[in-house]
């Protein structure tokens, strides 16, 4: 009897949890030094080469969204090449690229540089990790997977940003810039070898050999009326949610001060790590669907009470009702279309998906400055409240999933 119980009781991990792990650790690098580091670089190298700030957003534009497009070209790579050889190689060329920037001649270069750094960026950061968890993970236990791996995206901003902010204050940018993109390499590639280092695509998993033949081809996917309305809908969504955090410590700061403003961001950033966290083991229990709608509905809410807030109890808790949204709907996108179209063609399909919203994502911002210059940050708020609505209502309209008669029965 103890032998035939000993035989049922497991010897060990999920090894997906490992993956998991991992790809939490590269997460919180490569948005740290990548994505919540950009205001900083954009600071010092004003101060640094005497360029205009708005000279260098235009790097940071280019850095947003050559990585949103390079991750159609990482997806086509994951299928072909062990994502082992495809993250290193990119952190390869993000470190390099991020150590050189300080260095730079002219704008052109410092362009150039930051088209690398995105370009080598992608390669460690949504599409991948994503993809990885979506094979490793073919169950319920997938969104918690990705709940978990996902908030090292909000980790970086918290334990990484603060620290290089700190550097720069203590010493020269030409000293620091190199380090960091000797850190950005070095923090990764020993995750990607150790904790990732066994074949990371899960397919040849014990209970994974046809997990890779499931779902949808890639041409099939991608013009269903599903897809093309959840793809809108995040370009709206992203529009308003990216537009909104890009513009919440200037208008907090404006009428409460900095600390208040220094607050609002804090508490927005805890609620999208907490909650997150906590949206991963809801989705398991209800409608994917659902919950995304309701999200939409919370992000409309919390960007309304931002933009009619008349003190700082107010602003807080608007910040606190955006923020509970903001890693529910940046983890969903994946999770609904992995649940869609299963994973055959996934990376291919998600990384098509997430390039669009780059839109939303790089007008945003300059959608709400510009009403701001108009008419201030309470129209402009209320503009983003809107678009999220519209996002609801595209978002309604897909459904839940394509048709079951429409999903293709093979290749």
């Amino acid at each position: 009897m103890s032998n035939d119980f000993s035989a049922r009781v497991p010897t060990r991990p999920y090894y997906g949890w490992f993956v998991v792990a991992g790809l939490f650790l590269v997460l919180t690098v490569s948005s740290g030094l990548g994505f919540y580091n950009m205001s900083v670089y954009m600071n010092v190298l004003a101060a640094r080469t005497g360029y205009s700030v708005s000279a260098l957003s235009v790097a940071v534009s280019l850095f947003f969204v050559v990585g949103g497009v390079a991750g159609i070209w990482v997806a086509a790579l994951l299928d072909r090449y062990d994502v082992r050889v495809v993250m290193i190689t990119g952190a390869a060329l993000a470190g390099i690229s991020l150590g050189c920037t300080a260095h730079a001649q002219t704008l052109w270069q410092l362009y150039g540089l930051y088209l690398l750094f995105g370009t080598g960026n992608s390669a460690v950061s949504i599409v991948t990790s994503t993809t990885l968890v979506t094979r490793w993970f073919p169950g319920k236990n997938r969104s918690v997977a990705l709940s978990v791996a996902s908030t090292g995206l909000s980790m970086g901003g918290v334990l990484i940003t603060p620290l290089t902010a700190r550097l720069f204050n203590e010493l020269p940018v030409g000293t620091v810039m190199p380090w960091l993109g000797v850190a950005f390499f070095g923090l990764i590639a020993p995750v990607v070898i150790g904790l990732l280092g066994r074949r990371t695509d899960g397919h040849h998993e014990a209970g994974h050999a046809t997990l890779r033949e499931a779902g949808w081809p890639f041409r099939m996917a991608v013009r269903s009326r599903f897809f093309v309305l959840v793809t809108t809908a995040y370009v709206l969504c992203m529009g308003a949610q990216v537009g909104g955090i890009a513009h919440l410590y200037n208008r907090t700061e404006g009428l409460f001060g900095f600390e208040v403003a220094a607050t609002a961001v804090q508490v927005l950033t805890v609620m999208s790590i907490l909650c997150r966290l906590v949206g991963g083991v809801l989705v398991t229990r209800i409608s994917m669907r659902a919950y995304t709608l309701g999200n939409l509905l919370g992000q409309a809410t919390g960007l309304g009470l931002v933009g009619l807030a008349e003190s700082p109890v107010g602003v807080l808790v608007g910040a606190g009702v955006f923020g509970a949204t903001v890693g529910n709907l940046l983890m969903l996108h994946p999770l609904w279309l992995a649940e869609a179209f299963g994973v055959k063609a996934y990376a291919r399909i998600f990384s098509l998906s997430n390039a669009i919203t780059v839109l939303g994502v790089a007008g945003g911002p300059i959608v709400l400055g510009l009403i701001y210059d108009w008419q201030g940050y309470t129209l402009a708020y209320e503009g983003a409240m809107g678009l999220s609505l519209i996002a609801w209502m595209v978002m309604f309209a897909a459904g839940s999933t394509p048709p079951a008669d429409a999903a293709p029965q093979e290749s």
